[in-house]
């Protein structure tokens, strides 16, 4: 069976991880510091990222940066992983669904106006497949901006597109840049200082070896620091992580140029989408019968994420009829598009989709 993922991890890093482990100290300390300083340096960021277990953290950190508190109104998109919503929930504040692009699957700013009200205090959007969202359009409302890039891994571009006001990448096993499992924030510079002390309980780690009983802790944070170890896992898979965005690209370019096929719509061609994932319509009713016939030929095919809005932590948030979320979650499939494959197996996978 061709599979939907697969982990990357540079052959090098368990000897780096022994060092860790062999050391006496194996959370957050000085490698964590080193992976800070080299994403920094990798990413251009303005503000040095601030590391954190997961992706879902640092968008749950975004949002106390934010000030969101029980009885504020979120707005979000339900085509995601689930992680995205779940800080939201568990802070009590409301999800207001705005629709998406039925073919791109990012949120539609054209949505967006007739969910805000007083209540309103952060946006997110969300970088479908590594495509990056209307950002310009979503900032323009003057709310705060969560820029969920969990699909995103976008070292190589070198582009003016705006993006939102707080970045928050996964590192999580199957994407580009695996920590294992973590992620960073990138949020405004005023709030970088605020965010590292919120995700280790509101102490400042850097202030010597008695921070813990010598600081007054002014906000209650929470235990959302990397560890070392992980930090060290990434410190040796940032030199891949590019190699596989530019696979990814460059597999995502063949099927757009060589699948034809009536029942299939592909987005088009996206110079900055990172394609972590490579979506496709399976139109006129067909797409479990798509899905079967893949698996019959052994490609996996799978929608990967369902949407959240129908869940029944979340059924009580619908409002509207989001016609471009029917749309998508009725017809959209991803395939195989990652580093690992062959060219004969790229082959493979478009005779079939073309036969299909």
């Amino acid at each position: 069976m061709i599979p939907q993922f697969k982990v990357k991890m540079a052959y090098d890093a368990k000897d780096i991880v022994a060092e860790v482990l062999n050391s006496g100290f194996i959370g957050q300390g000085s490698r964590v510091e080193e992976f800070e300083d080299i994403l920094w340096k990798e990413l251009g960021s303005s503000v040095r990222p601030v590391t954190v277990n997961s992706c879902t953290s640092a968008i749950n950190l975004s949002l106390d940066l934010i000030g969101v508190e029980y009885g504020d109104e979120v707005i979000s998109t339900p085509q995601t992983c689930f992680a995205s919503q779940v800080g939201a929930i568990n802070k009590g504040a409301t999800i207001r669904w705005a629709d998406i692009d039925p073919i791109t699957g990012c949120i539609d700013p054209n949505s967006i106006e007739r969910l805000i009200t007083d209540k309103t205090k952060a946006i997110i959007g969300v970088n479908w497949a590594g495509r990056y969202c209307d950002f310009a359009s979503l900032k323009s409302f003057g709310i705060p901006v969560i820029e969920d890039a969990a699909h995103c891994w976008d070292v190589f571009n070198d582009n003016n597109c705006v993006r939102g006001d707080y970045i928050c990448y996964s590192f999580q096993a199957i994407k580009f840049l695996t920590t294992g499992d973590g992620g960073i924030i990138i949020p405004p510079k005023d709030k970088e200082e605020d965010a590292r002390l919120l995700r280790w309980y509101g102490l400042d780690r850097t202030k010597g070896q008695s921070f813990r009983c010598t600081q007054n802790i002014k906000v209650a944070g929470l235990k959302y620091h990397m560890n070392d170890i992980a930090a060290s896992i990434g410190i040796k898979n940032i030199p891949h992580a590019k190699e596989s965005v530019i696979s990814h690209r460059k597999n995502s370019k063949f099927f757009i140029d060589n699948i034809s096929n009536k029942d299939i719509v592909i987005p088009d061609w996206d110079d900055n989408a990172s394609y972590w994932i490579f979506s496709l319509h399976v139109i006129n009713g067909r797409k479990n019968e798509f899905m079967d016939y893949m698996k019959e030929n052994s490609i996996t095919a799978s929608p990967v994420h369902y949407r959240n809005d129908e869940y029944d932590c979340t059924i009580k948030f619908r409002e509207f009829d989001l016609s471009g979320v029917n749309e998508f979650s009725d017809t959209q499939v991803c395939i195989p598009n990652g580093w690992w494959l062959s060219d004969d197996q790229l082959d493979y996978i478009v005779e079939k989709i073309n036969d299909f």
